[in-house]
């Protein structure tokens, strides 16, 4: 869900990582189109479609794993979801918001409540920091050191 910087990156990853179809949903759907034929011809193969957020109802009915890469939920503004509709939420096993303030959105709120698991972005940030520290300074943080980090962020995120 969502088709800027973050949105493109997981789709790039999804499909270098074999994932079949992926369905890149957003509220311009010339800006989702634009990032699925990039994804597409980069990848050699047609593995994303574009689609407007309005129109997820044509998503296939089978449980798949969503991925909420837009600021909808983001601290302070944390009452909303991309997709408010309950019945979407039936239709993901997992929903994975890259937010990470508030600690569960309302994204995850609705994920878990139709019977899916959910997480929050706090780790991406952790490893995403851990990985530009590494490259600036030359010395490698270990898992234990990470995790510390991680469950420090995690008291102040929570709210």
């Amino acid at each position: 869900l969502g088709a800027g910087g973050v949105g493109r990156a997981v789709a790039f990853l999804c499909a270098q990582k074999g994932a079949h179809r992926i369905f890149l949903l957003n509220r311009s759907g010339q800006k989702a189109v634009a990032v699925a034929e990039e994804v597409n011809a980069k990848i050699g193969r047609n593995c994303v479609q574009a689609m407007e957020l309005a129109g997820w109802e044509k998503l296939p009915k089978k449980r798949m794993l969503a991925v909420q890469a837009t600021s909808v939920g983001l601290f302070p503004d944390c009452g909303s979801a991309v997709i408010e509709d309950e019945a979407f939420y039936e239709r993901v096993h997992t929903g994975y918001d890259l937010i990470y303030q508030p600690s569960q959105t309302k994204f995850m709120r609705l994920a878990l409540r139709a019977g899916g698991k959910a997480y929050n972005g706090l780790k991406m940030l952790v490893w995403q920091g851990v990985e530009a520290f590494e490259l600036m300074n030359g010395i490698s943080v270990s898992g234990e050191q990470a995790a510390k980090i991680y469950e420090m962020l995690l008291k102040k995120t929570e709210i």
